[in-house]
């Protein structure tokens, strides 16, 4: 079977991480798969099988010929027509145009769009294929803004299934949008397992003071890193040891590091940025910790239950799937206070942490076999 996967740009986020492992199984199965990028970043593109395919809507080489920013313009006058042509033609307009030619002649099997956050429009106008799915890896109840999902509403309609990828995900996704009910699915994610545990040998050592700490994801508003220093300050003053280690960049970096230094933390947290192997970090933390508003499936957790992490994280969709409280993990609730005091328990009680290595019920939300099976039952 041919499989087109749309997404907007292949950077280090949990959706496009598990997205190699998806694309790495269907190959690995005897299917032809290929990767559209909305935006050409391919900064994971060494992770996935050889045999993967890949274009992009807006290339690098399209981008270099047709864009050019004011700031750039501003650096170098020659480029106010790259400007112009951004801004009265329209950049991304002109590229789906190419676009669709380049995919008039083509048919796939299935046309999968693997991120809410982009319309799967392109696919449905200018792709054929004998069937169209968007997954959504969000949970609707937990969005600031569900408006923007509601927008896509009418498109989704016309999607011949739609993937949850929490079962309390879809949950709240039917009770949102009922209308969708009847082709709306779970599929947990998909995980390399062994590529997991072969990445994480690489040797490693973390700096700082012990417990180690550990945090994988975006610097964005979800993920809460503002609010957890302010908990991490608290247990400094407490006269707890610690060291918070943080993999990821985004938008938030900079108030991050302001609120660091505000704080006196420089000397309790380590911001790594971006890395092609968190495992061998997660290796060596002595907690992996999630203190996230809100996550569709939190990827990051299952990956560091595959290593035996001992975790804890804040009650968002899907944690509860994956964890069990006292036993694989340590779940609190979603506000300041609730992550203070867990932290404070699990810090008083060393041996508690070690109790939480137990990764053991994980074999239902790690096998692929049975998320292959439900995949094909879509088609």
């Amino acid at each position: 079977m041919k499989f087109l996967i749309y997404i907007p740009q292949l950077i280090y986020g949990g959706a496009e991480k598990v997205l190699v492992s998806f694309a790495n199984d269907l190959v690995a199965r005897g299917h032809e798969v290929h990767i559209l990028e909305l935006y050409e970043k391919g900064y994971l593109k060494p992770q996935f099988d050889s045999r993967v395919i890949f274009d992009a809507i807006c290339s690098k080489s399209y981008t270099k010929k047709y864009y050019a920013s004011l700031a750039q313009v501003k650096k170098n006058p020659l480029l106010v027509g790259r400007l112009v042509f951004a801004k009265i033609v329209g950049y991304r307009k002109f590229a789906e145009k190419l676009a669709a030619k380049r995919y008039s002649e083509r048919f796939f099997d299935a046309a999968i769009n693997y991120l809410e956050i982009e319309s799967p429009a392109f696919l449905l106008e200018h792709v054929k294929a004998k069937k169209y799915i968007q997954w959504y890896h969000t949970d609707v109840a937990n969005l600031d803004d569900p408006e923007n999902s509601d927008a896509m509403l009418e498109v989704w309609k016309r999607m011949d299934a739609l993937v949850c990828v929490s079962q309390i995900g879809k949950n709240h996704f039917v009770e949102r949008y009922p209308e969708l009910a009847e082709k709306t699915y779970l599929i947990y994610n998909f995980f390399n397992h062994d590529a997991i545990l072969e990445a994480s040998k690489v040797p490693h050592k973390l700096p700082g003071s012990r417990p180690a700490l550990l945090s994988v994801g975006r610097m964005t508003s979800p993920k809460k890193y503002l609010r957890f220093l302010d908990v991490l300050a608290r247990l400094r003053d407490d006269d707890f040891s610690f060291g918070w280690h943080v993999l990821g960049e985004g938008e938030q970096r900079q108030q991050i590091e302001e609120k660091i230094r505000s704080l006196n933390l420089e000397d309790r947290v380590f911001l790594h940025g971006l890395t092609d192997n968190p495992y061998k970090y997660m290796k060596a933390c002595d907690l992996f910790v999630l203190p996230s508003g809100w996550e569709g499936f939190p990827t990051v957790t299952v990956e560091a239950k595959i290593l035996g992490c001992p975790v804890m994280a804040t009650d968002v969709a899907g944690i509860r799937e994956q964890l069990r409280h006292g036993e694989t993990g340590w779940i609190v609730d979603n506000s300041d206070e609730a992550i203070y005091e867990g932290l404070r328990y699990l810090l008083q009680n060393p041996e508690i942490i070690e109790q939480l290595k137990s990764n053991e019920g994980m074999e239902q939300i790690c096998s692929n076999e049975e998320k292959y099976i439900a995949v094909q039952r879509l088609l």
